[in-house]
């Protein structure tokens, strides 16, 4: 008997091991395109010319300044990310300016969070290597992601969730280990103080800590409940504390986007309602297939999303009570419940801070896959063990596999979500605005770092059309959203890191839309005086674009 636990215990581990290199790998694998592509991103320069360490003092600074400091981009936002900055400081002195170094840790990145995803998930359900592998498959395979993991300078989102994964997975494993229950918890408090060192979405953690405690505890009364979790938690919480005061300091108050006119209360109830639908339409129907998002149908068709994933759930529900009994339905609902309030935490700060974009649902994303994925690996197992049994004893009935109608239309709604999200991945569909961007950028950084080469006093440069958009891009699906272009100070920064000694000035004049990028871009440098380069971005027009919305650039 003890030999069969034993060989059973090292099967679920070989499996566990299997089942997170598989998804690490799926997950590399859906987006190793991006290792070809230049810096993508507005803020990516900028993090890198800012990030760069030559002495420790320059250390010290990234922990005592603003992230980008120094920068335009402190009169937009003030933030304290200084793990983030590292990161990029880290590869910057690796591969200087190799934008696939870059490249290539975003997708190490990614392809941790989703290798964490599947830890976490197996510790949180006691061992279901089913339901963990698919949570990873799903998140690493999710559509939104397209908007943070080709993004060069998006990669906060992803160290905090890297980080917070380890905090949560070094938590629940003290809570089964004996001797090293200490050392993992410094450990998990350690990564904690990292993930909020990435990005402040981590500060979700202690409520994530006490959920998990107050929900799976079987410990007296919900008051006493109550006190069990807040012990286990205060020294996250106490973390938190002490990074707001520090965060606080930094930056001269709580931070975030400079808000110009004050909101008022109908504006502030309809950001809400704002943020609500897309966050959820973000994870249902992340590829506006029908074209519904501009149109008013897009909150109808939100509430119709909503409204299936929740009978997906209910239906669940209602088959365990009717066929496992009321212990493991109770098992399943604290799980369920578990995951819906981190699903819920997140939308509870965008809307508060009323800050919110598409690039923000990496970490939203996590429990989403779980929720998705944990009914139908429940029926996946519940059939495969009936046709086991069928395959005994032929005698159950071949109908005995189909007697649950709930469990069909659970296997019928999850296959059905899983399928098309798996269609809209990136391991399918290809998401090249990204790489257009980044070719359009490193074009008109080279020729301006060659054009300024010439200049040997301060100078300004007066910069005319340089694109913002590919109306093209705008008018395709499946896309990425949240898709940025250059802005005056990355170009700055760029010219700064080529070596350009001299203060420089670039004041942006004029913005253009064309239809497409074809690579046939050219930027006309004058120079005005001693002081003054006129800079003109120019984009042929070709034979092929027929399109009437498509309009000639005007050059001034």
């Amino acid at each position: 008997m003890a030999l069969e636990r034993l060989l059973e215990t090292d099967k679920n581990k070989v499996l566990l091991i299997g089942a997170v290199i598989s998804v690490g790998l799926v997950s590399a694998f859906a987006y190793h395109s991006i290792l070809g592509y230049f810096f993508t991103g507005t803020d990516t320069v900028t993090l890198i010319e800012t990030s760069r360490i030559h002495s420790f003092k320059d250390f010290t600074r990234i922990f005592s300044e603003p992230l980008m400091a120094g920068s335009k981009f402190v009169d937009i936002a003030k933030f304290f990310r200084p793990v983030a900055s590292l990161s990029y400081a880290l590869d910057y002195s690796i591969w200087n300016l190799n934008p696939f170094g870059f490249q290539l840790t975003n997708l190490l990145l990614n392809a941790s969070v989703a290798c964490l995803v599947v830890g976490v998930m197996y510790l949180l359900c006691n061992g279901n290597i089913l339901f963990a592998w698919l949570s990873g498959l799903i998140f690493a395979l999710h559509p939104i992601l397209v908007d943070s993991v080709p993004a060069t300078d998006r990669r906060h989102d992803i160290i905090a969730a890297m980080f917070l994964l380890l905090s949560l997975f070094l938590f629940l494993k003290s809570k089964i280990s004996g001797s090293n229950k200490k050392w993992l918890l410094c450990c998990s408090l350690f990564s904690y103080l990292l993930a909020l060192g990435g990005k402040e979405i981590a500060i979700i953690l202690p409520a994530l800590i006490f959920a998990q405690i107050f929900i799976f505890s079987t410990y007296g009364k919900w008051v006493e409940r109550s006190c069990l979790s807040l012990r286990q938690s205060f020294p996250y919480f106490l973390i938190t504390a002490g990074y707001l005061i520090w965060r606080t300091s930094v930056l001269k108050g709580l931070g975030g986007y400079l808000k110009g006119v004050p909101l008022t209360w109908n504006d502030i109830q309809a950001y809400g309602a704002n943020i609500f639908h897309n966050y959820f339409l973000d994870l249902t129907y992340p590829a506006d297939l029908f074209g519904v998002f501009d149109t008013g149908l897009a909150n109808l068709w939100t509430f119709l999303m909503l409204s299936v994933f929740g009978l997906y759930l209910v239906l669940f529900l209602w088959g365990l009570s009717s066929r496992r009994g009321p212990s493991y339905t109770q098992k399943s609902i604290k799980l369920l419940s578990f995951l819906v309030l981190w699903l819920l935490i997140p939308l509870i700060l965008f809307v508060v801070t009323l800050t919110f974009a598409h690039r923000s649902m990496y970490i939203s994303a996590i429990p989403f896959s779980a929720l998705l994925a944990y009914p139908l690996a429940e029926c996946i197992k519940h059939f495969r063990t009936v046709l086991t049994k069928f395959r005994i004893n032929p005698s159950v009935g071949v109908k005995t596999c189909f007697c649950y109608k709930s469990e069909k239309l659970v296997l019928i709604l999850g296959l059905s979500m899983l399928s098309f999200l798996l269609a809209y991945s990136p391991i399918i569909r290809p998401y090249d605005q990204w790489e257009a961007s980044g070719c359009m950028g490193r074009m008109i950084l080279t020729k301006l770092a060659s054009g300024t080469r010439q200049v040997n006093q301060d100078c300004r440069v007066d910069l005319y059309n340089l694109p913002n958009c590919l109306r093209s891009y705008e008018k395709r699906e499946p896309k990425a959203k949240d898709v940025t272009y250059l802005s005056d100070y990355s170009i700055k920064s760029w010219l700064n890191l080529c070596g350009f000694q001299k203060k420089m000035d670039v004041i942006i004049h004029s913005r253009s839309q064309p239809w497409d990028f074809s690579g046939d871009l050219s930027v006309a440098i004058l120079k005005l005086g001693k002081q003054n380069l006129r800079a003109i971005v120019r984009i042929r027009p070709l034979a092929k674009r027929n399109s009437p919305v498509w309009t000639p650039l005007k050059i001034p």
